[in-house]
């Protein structure tokens, strides 16, 4: 459901919960069919944060093509779109799944995998700075030093206390 949330960001705060349900929805939708096909891994329940940086960036790039306002028509349609896209990324891995190409993946350098990942972490980081610092509204990830009048020290100490106790755990 975050993901779904996550995805949906470039659609501003009220599609939020449009963001979850769609993000429910698609979890339930994967595992059934999963488990219809047989497939027993785990592989289906793993999180896909870099895939959700690319839905989110994809959604943008559609609704700021032009320079447009987003109006009620524009984001249907533009939603429309979205899904279409998605649904024809789907029908191509489930192709790519029937030629057996996934192993292929065996071949990227693991030092061009981890970068990937770790951009990813750095990204969510950064998307996520506004909330440590405990604003009271979205701001962009590249407004935050910007209205750092506003943020609240007590977040950013909770915040901070948290990831040194989750990185206490993990060491």
């Amino acid at each position: 459901m975050a993901f779904g949330m996550f995805a949906f960001v470039p659609l501003g705060d009220e599609y939020f919960a449009y963001g979850a349900m769609a993000g429910l929805v698609s979890a339930v939708i994967a595992g059934v069919i999963c488990v219809l096909l047989g497939d027993r891994s785990t592989r289906v329940y793993a999180p896909r944060i870099t895939t959700t940086f690319f839905l989110g960036l994809l959604l943008f790039s559609l609704l700021h093509h032009d320079g447009a306002a987003n109006t009620v028509a524009n984001v249907r349609g533009t939603l429309l779109v979205f899904f279409a896209i998605i649904l024809l990324g789907g029908l191509l891995q489930a192709l790519f799944g029937l030629m057996r190409l996934g192993t292929l993946i065996k071949f990227a350098p693991h030092p061009v995998m981890a970068g990937f990942q770790n951009m990813a972490a750095v990204l969510l980081f950064l998307v996520q700075l506004g909330n440590v610092l405990g604003f009271e509204h979205n701001i962009r990830f590249t407004h935050v030093f910007g209205a750092m009048s506003e943020a609240r020290p007590l977040s950013a100490l909770v915040a901070a206390l948290t990831l040194r106790r989750c990185g206490t755990r993990a060491g």
